[in-house]
């Protein structure tokens, strides 16, 4: 069991993923008569380069019109977002998405990735260069994936 003092240093850094819940399109109409500040101030604090106000204004704009209430998850909100070219018309909350996107909500799954790794290494042990190592350990990671294909 952790001490106290490391408990909230250790779990300190899941502040970030509220950036997803500003996101989640069921959230949108009530998103609209309640705005969510609390946590774009959560985000604003953790992520310096967003532009709170600026921010706030285009999540009010996506928040109110009907067409991004059809997208679901943030990567099909970004390339909606990619698409139709909002980039300009929206670059904080692009900002945004990329960040939700690259970060990874836990590292569950990064140790997942690292452990089919050294099953694969160990059981080619070692020998093949290391672009097949790269192409077998993706198809093994994602073989839930590949089976559905």
């Amino acid at each position: 069991m952790l001490p106290p003092n490391q408990v909230k240093e250790r779990f300190c850094f899941i502040s970030n993923y509220s950036a997803v819940s500003l996101l989640e399109v069921p959230k949108f109409q009530e998103c609209v008569k309640k705005f969510p500040t609390q946590i774009l101030d959560q985000i604003t604090d953790v992520y310096s380069m967003l532009q709170k106000d600026r921010l706030k204004t285009e999540l009010r704009v996506i928040y109110s019109r009907s067409d991004f209430r059809n997208i679901t998850g943030a990567i099909s909100l970004l390339l909606f977002i990619i698409e139709n070219n909002l980039q300009t018309k929206f670059p904080e909350t692009y900002k945004l998405l990329l960040i939700i996107v690259t970060i990874p909500t836990t590292t569950a799954e990064a140790e997942r990735w690292f452990s089919t790794l050294k099953r694969v290494q160990t059981f080619l042990r070692s020998t093949i260069s290391k672009d097949r190592l790269s192409a077998l350990a993706m198809l093994s990671i994602e073989k839930r994936m590949i089976n559905d294909i």
